[in-house]
C-alpha cells in the first residue's frame, strides 16, 4: 500500500493506550444501537464520549471540525478563519458553564453537526454547518430551557491565514458595530474575515498595550438569545474571503439569512452520492456502506484558484494549518475515484480524472502528487517538492479512466482527454527498463512505498502490467491498432518478469529492491499485488491468502502491515506493524476476486466498527497493530479508507461489474454464510440514467435473484459462487420491468 512521508511515532506508555482502547470500544458501543438508516437523510448520533469524537460540517467551500475538547478550526478553504471554537454559558448571577462540560449528544448527517448542551436548568442546541459554495460556515443556536439571564459566550482564536504553507502578515482585528462582529484584516484589504451575530453583545476590544497585544490572542464574542417561538436563538456566521469578487459582508449576510433547511444544491448532490442503496442482514454494514458514500461527497471541496476536487481527508491541524489531509493527493483521488465509479457516481469520477489531468505535468505526462490549497497563492512546482515526486500515479491513472471507462460507456471522455493519456503512456513507458521490461524509479522520484528508497518495487512492476492492459484496452476504442498491440505485448512481457524479478530463491516474494541491489521486505502489500498481476501461482496464492489469517497479521480489525513476528515489527508506528483500512479493504476484495468468499467476508467485517470509532460514519487512516485504537498519527476521516471499504463490498461482496459501452451487467455475490439475502438498489448500467435494482436470497438448494430494471434491456452474467468447482452461471437479457431468475445453490 502506498504510504505517506510521517516519520513513525511511538506511544510510549502501554497505559495510554488501554485507556484509549476503552474509549474507542465505549464509543463504538455507543453507537451500536443506533437504528438502520431510513430512505432520508442519514444521520448518525453519539452520546459518549462526545467532547472526545472528530465532529464536522463539510461544505464546498466552507469547513468546520474538530475534538470538542480543543475546540473546533473555521474554515474557508483556502483561509482559516479561526481555531479553538467553543462555547461558554454565562448566567445572570456570574455563575459559568463550559460547554465542554455539558455535552449531551452530538449528531453528524450530510449537511453538518448538532450539539445538544445539557445541565441542570439548561438545554441548549447548536447546529453548525456548511453550506453549498458560501465561504464560511454557519452556527445557529436553540435555548429550550436557561436560566434568566443566558448569555452565551463563544471562544476562538483569530487566524485569518492561508493553508500550511503559505501565510500572510501584518493581522488584526477589530469590531464592526454596523455588522455587529469581529473583523479580522490585513494592510492589503485581499483577505479578511468577519465573525457576526444580529444578537451580539459584549466582546474582545482591540488591545494597543505594549505587551499582550500580539494578534492571535484568544478571542470572545457574547450572544444574547432572542425569542424564537418558544425557545430563544441566536445564529453566528463566519466568513471569509481570499478572492477579489468575495465580500465578507455579503458573504455573512447570505449565511445568516439562510432558512434552516438544506440549500437545494447541497441536497441535490448528497441525493446523487447515496443513490446506490446496499441491504444486508446486518445493520451496522449497512450503515458503514451508506456513511462511506457519503464521506466521499463531503471530501469533494472546490478551491477558488485551483478548482474542485477530492481532498484526502480531514482532522486536526498537526501543528500547522493543514486540517490533515485536507489537501488534493492524486493517489488518494483515484483510490476514491475507483469508488465513485463502482457506486455508479460517473459524474463525479469524471470530474476527478479530468482535475488530475489539469495539473499534468506539460512537459513529461506525469501525474501529480500533491497539491495544497494555498498553492494558487505560490510557486508551488518551482519552489517545493511535492508536486510531481510519485511516478506512480500516472500507472494507477491509466488503469482507473480505462476502468471508468468500460463503467460508464463515456468514449467522449476518452477522446477529449486522448492527448493526455497519450503523454502519460508515454512517461510510463519511459520509466521501462530495456533489459526487463519492468520499471525503475528514477534518482529524486519515489514509488507507492515512501518508507523505503527503492529502485523498483513489485507493486510499481504490477502496476505497469495493469496500466498496459488498460492502455490496450483504450486504445481499441480509438482506432489505434497498433498502440494496442505494443500496449498487450508490455503487459505479457511485464507478467513474466515480475517472476524472475521479484520472487527469491527461498520462495518468498521481494517488495523491490533498494539502489544499492539489497532487497525489500519479504512479506508486505506487494505480496498480494504478486497475486493481482497474474505473476503468482494458485498454490503461491493460497500460502499467501493462509499468511493473512494467520494471528502474525490477522488482528479483530484488520490485518497488521507487517507481521507481529517481524524483528523490526513495532504497532503503534506509522508504517511497522499498524492496521491501515485501505490495505485490509483491499485484501479484502483480492480474496473475494479469488473466491475465497468466507476469508474475505471475515476481514471486510472487521472494518465494520472502524466507521462507529470517532468520526461518526468516517474511518481512520490506520490503527494501532496491538489495539483497536488510532495510530497515534492517523486521520480521523480519512477519505481512502472509507472508499476502499466500498469499493471491497461492491466489486467483492456483491461482486458487481458493469460494461456501460456494452449494456453489460455481472454479478457474482460472495456474502456472508450466515447472511440469506442482499439487496441492491440504484446499479447503473449505461450512460442513459436508467438504473435496476438487484434482490438476492439463499433458499434450501438454489438461490433466487430478482430484477427490478428501470431502464433499457441490458446483458446479465450472474456466477453463484459458493463453494463449487464449477460455480453455475446463467446468462440472460434483461428487458424492463420485473426479472425473476433461479440458480442451483450448493454449500459443498
Amino acid at each position: 500500500m502506498a504510504l505517506r512521508s510521517v516519520s513513525a511515532v511511538v506511544l510510549s506508555m502501554a497505559a495510554t493506550v488501554c485507556l484509549l482502547a476503552e474509549g474507542s470500544r465505549a464509543a463504538t458501543q455507543a453507537d451500536a444501537a443506533a437504528p438502520r438508516d431510513d430512505a432520508g437523510v442519514p444521520s448518525w448520533t453519539v452520546t459518549a464520549p462526545v467532547q472526545e469524537r472528530y465532529l464536522a460540517a463539510h461544505g464546498l467551500r466552507g469547513f468546520a471540525g474538530g475534538y470538542g475538547s480543543d475546540g473546533l478550526e473555521v474554515w474557508s478553504f483556502p483561509v482559516q478563519i479561526a481555531s479553538g471554537y467553543r462555547l461558554e454559558f454565562l448566567r445572570g448571577d456570574g455563575t459559568r458553564w463550559e460547554a465542554a462540560d455539558a455535552p449531551a449528544a452530538a449528531t453528524v448527517d450530510p449537511f453538518g453537526l448538532t450539539r445538544v448542551y445539557a445541565a441542570p436548568g439548561l438545554r441548549v442546541s447548536e447546529r453548525i454547518e456548511a453550506r453549498d459554495t458560501l465561504p464560511g460556515v454557519r452556527v445557529r443556536l436553540r435555548v429550550e430551557q436557561a436560566p434568566t439571564g443566558l448569555r452565551i459566550r463563544v471562544h476562538l482564536v483569530p487566524s485569518l491565514n492561508l493553508m500550511w504553507p503559505a501565510g500572510i502578515g501584518g493581522q488584526e482585528f477589530g469590531w464592526d458595530d454596523a455588522a455587529k462582529g469581529l473583523l479580522l484584516q490585513e494592510p492589503s484589504g485581499a483577505f479578511r474575515a468577519l465573525v457576526a451575530s444580529p444578537q451580539a453583545g459584549a466582546h474582545s476590544v482591540p488591545n494597543n498595550d505594549r505587551r499582550g497585544s500580539a494578534f492571535g490572542q484568544p478571542l470572545f464574542l457574547d450572544l444574547l438569545p432572542s425569542a424564537c417561538g418558544r425557545a430563544r436563538c441566536a445564529t453566528l456566521a463566519f466568513a471569509a474571503q481570499s478572492e477579489r469578487d468575495e465580500d465578507v459582508y455579503a458573504t455573512a449576510a447570505a449565511l445568516l439569512e439562510a432558512p434552516e433547511a438544506p440549500a437545494a444544491a447541497d441536497a441535490a448532490r448528497y441525493a446523487q452520492a447515496t443513490r446506490l442503496r446496499i441491504a444486508t442482514p446486518d445493520a451496522q454494514a449497512d450503515r458503514a456502506l451508506r456513511w462511506a458514500q457519503v464521506a466521499l461527497e463531503q471530501a469533494w471541496s472546490c478551491n477558488p484558484r485551483l478548482g474542485c476536487g477530492l481532498v484526502a481527508g480531514y482532522g486536526p491541524s498537526h501543528g500547522a494549518r493543514r486540517p490533515q489531509y485536507a489537501w488534493y493527493f492524486g493517489g488518494d483521488g483515484l483510490v476514491t475515484t475507483r469508488a465513485l465509479i463502482a457506486s455508479g457516481q460517473f459524474e463525479r469520477a469524471a470530474a476527478q480524472l479530468a482535475f488530475e489531468l489539469r495539473y499534468q505535468h506539460p512537459d513529461n505526462g506525469m501525474l501529480w502528487h500533491e497539491l495544497s490549497q494555498s498553492a494558487g497563492f505560490l510557486q508551488w512546482v518551482r519552489d517545493y517538492p511535492h508536486m510531481y515526486a510519485h511516478v506512480d500515479i500516472a500507472f494507477d491513472f491509466l488503469s482507473v479512466t480505462a476502468e471508468y471507462a468500460r463503467a460508464s460507456g463515456d468514449d467522449a471522455f476518452l477522446r477529449a482527454h486522448w492527448p493526455q493519456l497519450l503523454a502519460a503512456w508515454r512517461y510510463c513507458r519511459g520509466l521501462i527498463d530495456a533489459g526487463d521490461g519492468l520499471p525503475r524509479v528514477p534518482a529524486g522520484k519515489m514509488s507507492g512505498n515512501e518508507q523505503d528508497a527503492l529502485t523498483d518495487e513489485l507493486t510499481l512492476s504490477a502496476a505497469w502490467v495493469d496500466a498496459a492492459q488498460a492502455m490496450a484496452v483504450m486504445a481499441d476504442t480509438q482506432g489505434e491498432a497498433a498502440l494496442a498491440a505494443q500496449a498487450r505485448a508490455d503487459a505479457v512481457r511485464a507478467r513474466a518478469a515480475i517472476r524472475a524479478r521479484y520472487r527469491d530463491p527461498a520462495g518468498q516474494w521481494i517488495s523491490g529492491f533498494h539502489r544499492d541491489g539489497r532487497p525489500g521486505e519479504r512479506f508486505s502489500g506487494a505480496d498480494l499485488a504478486a497475486i493481482g498481476s497474474g505473476a503468482a501461482t494458485p498454490q503461491e496464492a493460497a500460502a499467501i491468502f493462509a499468511q493473512l489469517a494467520s494471528p502474525d497479521v490477522l488482528t479483530d480489525w484488520g490485518l497488521r502491515s507487517k507481521p507481529a513476528s517481524a524483528p523490526d515489527y513495532e504497532p503503534q508506528a506509522y508504517s511497522r506493524g499498524s492496521v491501515w483500512g485501505l490495505g485490509s479493504a483491499g485484501a479484502a476484495e483480492a480474496m473475494w476476486r479469488a473466491g475465497r468468499g468466507a476469508q474475505a467476508a471475515d476481514l471486510w467485517q472487521r472494518l465494520v466498527p472502524w466507521a462507529a470509532q470517532d468520526a461518526p460514519g468516517h474511518m481512520h487512516e490506520v490503527q494501532s497493530g496491538a489495539a483497536f485504537v488510532p495510530q497515534r498519527e492517523s486521520v480521523p476521516e480519512q477519505t481512502w479508507s472509507s472508499a476502499s471499504f466500498l469499493s471491497a463490498a461492491i466489486g467483492g461482496l456483491l461482486g458487481l461489474e458493469v460494461d456501460g459501452a456494452r449494456r453489460r451487467l455481472a454479478f457474482a455475490p460472495q456474502p456472508p454464510a450466515e447472511w440469506d439475502w442482499l439487496r441492491v438498489q440504484g446499479v447503473r448500467v449505461g450512460a442513459d440514467g436508467g438504473t435496476v435494482d438487484l434482490a438476492w436470497r439463499r433458499e434450501a438448494h438454489r438461490a433466487v435473484l430478482e430484477l427490478d430494471n428501470h431502464g433499457q434491456a441490458f446483458d446479465l452474467t450472474w456466477r453463484q459462487l459458493g463453494g463449487d468447482a464449477a460455480p453455475p452461471t446463467l446468462e440472460r437479457r434483461i428487458g424492463p420491468g420485473r426479472t425473476r431468475l433461479v440458480l442451483p445453490w450448493s454449500e459443498e
